[in-house]
């Protein structure tokens, strides 16, 4: 009968790489024990280096790591038998386990072990459990020690699901999600899709996170070929990075090289959507225990179920190892590669159509067309559909529009724009719409949801680059230094559509333009938009310094101690410039970028043929472009320098840190007190104007500015072992961070301050199974002060407003001259990209990961969150524009429709000094900037512009207080069962299952709360494993089916109206301004070969 090895006390090993014939027998010696094992059994396997004082136990397990072998104590005799294990490919629970593991170095394959406590070994997780984590401290813990709400996602784990980046991996997290914007309510993505994040968004605990790279900060998406595993840390952590988000920390720790042995794994994967992608691995050993290298390479061209969809990688990774001696280990790994994609949003396009589409339906194309001449729609056109006006004609107003269909260029102002029934004065038979803000269409027989109007132009690409180095050296028994570099790059280049771009129309124009040739589209639909391009380039230094030493005092009842502290200095370094599509030279505005100067491309649409149901592609446009009797060529404007969208900063953080761990009462108390200090200097850079492109970005050093942003951070937590099996654990810890160069908030668009964390966490921790099985429950709560939300829709809307006055106001013989208008339009137009609030979230949260036994796998979670945004808008937004609460606490609407649709505006619904009266002042000033009729860039009236403000401003404030978008629950299991015996042999089976419950999307009239659908998805895997005859090593054959039941229900986001019981006229079904699609089922299939 083969045991657990009795607890023992620590010695001095100093075993060398080898074979395992004759490293067993050096342990035998150094260790004073008997060992038994076959040399044929055991053959040519090779062990790793293991030096340190370290249990006979300990140091058995270290020299084992990953070589396939076993080992046990017999009960009788006492001494210890190795063998082969079942699969030794496989990484599984042994029977040997440790009760007090060492710090171990980070790699796949079994490495040195080291002492150093800046360093865990990924080759000590088994299955799904992992042993030890630096996620609690900066400090080689174990998981079980660690106070902190802390998840290991092992390898294998990876593996098994075929995850292969963040967005995969959350879907099995126990309380985080990738941020598509569902919380705000919003009908749009763009800070979802555009060059603001450079990374994959991720919110934990409903609060944004952090994401790591060997604990730097990760400035560029990460993929799984080159990852050893991810650790996901819940809450704010000051001792991990101080400087940071409050929702907490997805870390990847790198592959490292191996210095026992060679390996070499080729996997390829194929599946739906025409998707492939090969990834190659080869680790070498120069020589042995002291130098080798790992190579790692990934090609990825995937198709996507979604028109026009692609993700495209192409990236290579590279780690070395050296080891000059024993004492000493420095690592260092880099990748290079660049990543090319689609922009694909979760939610459908925007439609203003579907009441003037109906009425086509029902009276025909003639009774829907018109003749365009600068007229508002009459109460008769807006009955049918035809609702707008794009702009107004007069001066130097103009809408260049480019129909790719036949290459035709005309001046779209003054012509008419189809509309949908998110008004009230549309009709459908003597049905009438509601007001309301934007509607996509959920009529799939019209629109399926597999169509994505942005064409194939609208795409994304990303290079990176990155250098990590680590020296690990132990300076004496107790005494360890670890010095660390990041060097990491990005830059970014997108072209896209923002705001409602694109939106389905329909053309009711009989002629191209006014008084224009016959439109050959008049009758059809049609998509366009304007195309902006956003590039960003981010730099990313840190250089640090550690100590650690370990202390023990000579009595006993004083615990024993391990003390580290850190020095850091990083340097970081962003710009971004966000352009517009426009004809070169500036013609008709001199501010290159306006809408005057701009070029809309549109596509009409052949219907029933969805290939053809996209925008516009900026890529047809001619390189010169005839209009009005004059050649123009195209260019990108950049928008006015607003230091998020157009600007850049230099950021110089340094950091100082102290940490204590400490053991009592023979370890069944662990304490850590954390506390940090960081400093950061934020300079941003200064503009110049340039008169063909706009502003650009100086770095002249006159023209920057700085702020200093100190910040001290504590932790404190504690973990009490009650029993061997069930401890009791608290947490509490800070956190602070740094604005972003563009995070400016009203009146004037002044730096935000930064935002401050606090969280706290209580809970069981249960080690069952002699640490085969894990769980933990806790409860917690987090808190983020100072939270900045996007402001897109004001920094948007006050530009549109101001520009379409200017249209009318500006100029001989109007009310103001150039001169006069431009310090009013600064005042009324400020840099302001963000708006600030507080977030409170509280809930619950279980997991388990076991190993129940040697080859059945299992990992579930649960959570429940509730959190709340409070003070939003109430102290920035409302008083700048001066808007009103009414008696029922919503903002008072001061705009209002008559029977033909017109929008009028009750000039008492707002504060007499706010932007709103200023915008009712002006428009005073002369009959065509009358709010009712004056149409801006996206065609609606100011009054209208006005209206919108109110109504999403309103429901935002609303809602956040309503905890809009929440799906308070959540639920995420796997398992994976391997077979070892009968005709199943080498058959592995696994299945997993994720839940949410349904979302927040709306209220009734009494303030009750209108919840969707749940989500609800499984999954398969399917692994058979074997050798073939006169072939080295072995191949794995896997099928992963994600959304096995193929569930393609919508999503519902938000209702249009507060109504619920309104639906579409003409059958259209459920009003709603947003809704998502989700993925349809994808099937893969994975052959590795390992050698």
């Amino acid at each position: 009968m083969l045991t657990v090895i009795a607890a023992e006390t620590k010695r001095s090993f100093d075993l060398p790489a080898g074979r395992a014939a004759q490293t067993l027998k050096q342990f035998a010696a150094q260790a004073g024990r008997e060992i038994v094992f076959s040399t044929e059994v055991i053959g040519d396997v090779r062990t790793p280096a293991v030096r340190g004082e370290l249990t006979p136990n300990d140091a058995l397990l270290a020299l084992l790591a990953g070589t396939g072998l076993i080992a046990g104590q017999d009960s009788r005799t006492g001494a210890i038998a190795v063998r082969k294990e079942a699969d030794p490919n496989a990484v599984r629970a042994a029977p040997l386990e440790s009760r007090d593991r060492p710090a171990t170095s980070t790699g796949r394959d079994s490495e040195t072990v080291e002492l150093s406590p800046f360093v865990v070994n990924t080759a000590r997780d088994r299955g799904y459990v992992a042993e030890n984590t630096l996620a609690g401290s900066r400090l080689n813990t174990k998981l079980r020690d660690t106070p902190g709400s802390i998840s290991v996602f092992t390898r294998e784990f990876l593996d098994e699901l075929g995850i292969n980046d963040i967005r995969q991996l959350v879907e099995y997290s126990v309380n985080s999600e990738v941020d598509v914007g569902t919380g705000a309510g919003g009908p749009n993505q763009n800070t979802y899709i555009d060059a603001s994040n450079l990374n994959v968004n991720v919110r934990t605990r409903g609060i944004s996170a952090s994401q790591g790279l060997d604990y730097f900060t990760s400035i560029a998406p990460a993929d799984s070929y080159r990852v050893g595993r991810y650790d996901d840390s819940r809450g704010p952590n000051s001792i991990l990075f101080g400087i940071s988000n409050a929702g907490g920390i997805i870390n990847q720790s790198s592959k490292l090289a191996a210095t026992h042995r060679d390996s070499s794994t080729v996997r390829y994967t194929m599946g739906s959507w025409d998707s492939s992608r090969i990834e190659l691995e080869a680790n070498r050993v120069l020589r042995p225990d002291r130098l080798a290298f790992n190579l790692a390479a990934v090609q990825q061209e995937n198709g996507g179920w979604r028109n026009f969809d692609f993700k495209d990688k192409k990236r290579l990774f590279g780690a070395v190892v050296f080891r000059p001696v024993s004492q000493l280990t420095v690592n260092v790994t880099a990748e290079t590669g660049r990543d090319i994609n689609a922009i694909i949003r979760t939610l459908t396009d925007t439609e203003e159509v579907l009441a003037w589409y109906d009425n086509r339906a029902a009276l025909g194309v003639n009774a829907v067309t018109f003749t365009p001449n600068n007229a508002v729609p009459t109460a008769a056109q807006t009955a049918l559909g035809v609702t707008g006006r794009n702009g107004a004609s007069g001066g130097l107003n103009h809408r260049l529009t480019y129909v790719e269909n036949d290459g035709v260029f005309f001046d779209a102002i003054g012509t008419y724009l189809t509309g949908t029934y998110n008004n009230n004065a549309v009709k459908l038979g003597g049905l009438p719409g509601v007001t309301g803000g934007p509607l996509k269409l959920a009529d799939f027989k019209i629109y399926p949801t597999f169509n994505n109007a942005a064409g194939p132009g609208m795409s994304r690409y990303q290079s990176l680059a990155n250098t990590t180095a680590f020296a690990d050296w132990q300076l004496t028994k107790n005494l360890f230094l670890n010095l660390g570099h990041n060097y990491q790059r990005t830059d970014v280049l997108i072209n896209l559509l923002v705001n409602s771009d694109p939106t389905l129309r329909g053309d009711p124009n009989r002629t191209l333009g006014i008084g224009g040739s016959p439109n050959p589209y008049v009758g059809r639909l049609y998509f366009d938009g304007n195309w902006n391009r956003d590039i960003a380039a981010r730099i990313y230094r840190e250089s640090r310094v550690s100590l650690s030493y370990n202390f023990q005092p000579k009595a006993q009842w004083l615990g024993t101690h391990r003390l580290a502290g850190m020095l850091s200095h990083s340097t970081d370094t962003n710009e971004r410039v966000n352009s517009w599509l426009v004809l070169a030279g500036h013609p008709f505005n001199p501010s290159p970028f306006n809408t005057n100067n701009r070029v809309t491309v549109r596509n009409y649409l052949t219907e029933g043929d969805y290939n053809t149901y996209r925008v516009g592609d900026w890529r047809s446009l001619p390189k010169t472009i005839n209009f009005l009797g004059k050649s123009y060529g195209t260019t990108y404007a950049n928008v006015p320098a607003d230091r998020v969208t157009n600007g850049g900063s230099i950021q110089f953080t340094n950091s100082r840190l102290a940490v204590v761990q400490s053991h009592f009462l023979r370890d069944r108390l662990i304490t850590t007190l954390g506390y940090r200090t960081d400093v950061a200097k934020l300079i941003r850079f200064g503009v110049y104007s340039d008169p063909e492109v706009g502003d650009v970005v100086d770095r002249d050093p006159a023209k920057q500015t700085a702020a200093f942003y100190p910040g001290r951070t504590v932790t404190a937590g504690a973990v009490y072992h009650l029993r061997d099996w069930v401890s009791l654990l608290a947490n509490r810890s800070t956190s602070v961070g740094v604005p972003s160069v563009g995070t400016t908030i009203f009146p004037d668009g002044r730096l935000a301050a930064g935002p401050r964390g606090r969280g706290t966490d209580y809970g069981l921790d249960f080690r069952l199974l002699e640490g085969r099985f894990n769980a933990k429950l806790v409860y917690f709560t987090s808190n983020e002060q100072g939270k900045t939300t996007a402001a897109g829709q004001f920094r948007q809307r006050n530009p549109r407003v101001m520009d379409a006055l200017a249209g009318v106001l500006v100029g001989p013989g109007r009310p103001f001259s150039q001169t006069q208008w431009d310090p009013i339009y600064l005042a009324y137009t400020p840099p302001v990209t963000s708006t600030q609030s507080e977030l409170d979230s509280t809930g619950y949260e279980a997991r388990i990961t076991a190993n129940l036994t040697t080859n059945w796998r299992f990992m579930a979670n649960y959570a429940y969150n509730d959190y709340t945004n409070t003070g939003i808008y109430s102290f920035d937004v409302i008083p700048w524009y001066g808007l009103k609460l009414g008696a029922s606490g919503r903002l008072a609407q001061g705009v209002s429709q008559n029977a033909a649709g017109q929008y009028l505006i009750n000039p008492s619904a707002y504060t007499p000094d706010g932007a709103v009266a200023k915008w009712l002042e002006l428009g005073a000033m002369a009959p065509a900037a009358n709010p009712a009729i004056l149409t801006t860039s996206t065609g609606s009236t100011v009054a209208q512009e006005i209206f919108d403000l109110v109504d999403q401003t309103g429901a935002n404030k609303v809602n956040g207080d309503r905890r809009w978008g929440l799906r308070p629950h959540r639920v995420a299991l796997f398992t994976a069962y391997d077979f070892r015996q009968g005709f199943l042999k080498g058959f592995t089976v696994g299945g997993g299952w994720r839940w949410r419950s349904p979302n927040v999307i709306g209220a009734d009239p009494s303030g009750r709360e209108i919840t969707g659908a749940g989500l609800a998805s499984a999954d398969l895997m399917l692994r058979y494993a074997r050798k073939f005859p006169r072939l080295p090593g072995r191949f794995t054959f896997q099928i992963n089916i994600a959304n096995l039941f193929d569930k393609t229900d919508i999503v519902p986001v938000r209702l249009l109206t507060d109504d619920p019981s309104f639906t579409l006229p003409g059958g259209h079904g459920v009003a709603y301004s947003r809704y998502d699609v989700v993925d349809p089922r994808e099937i893969r299939f994975t052959t590795t070969y390992t050698f």
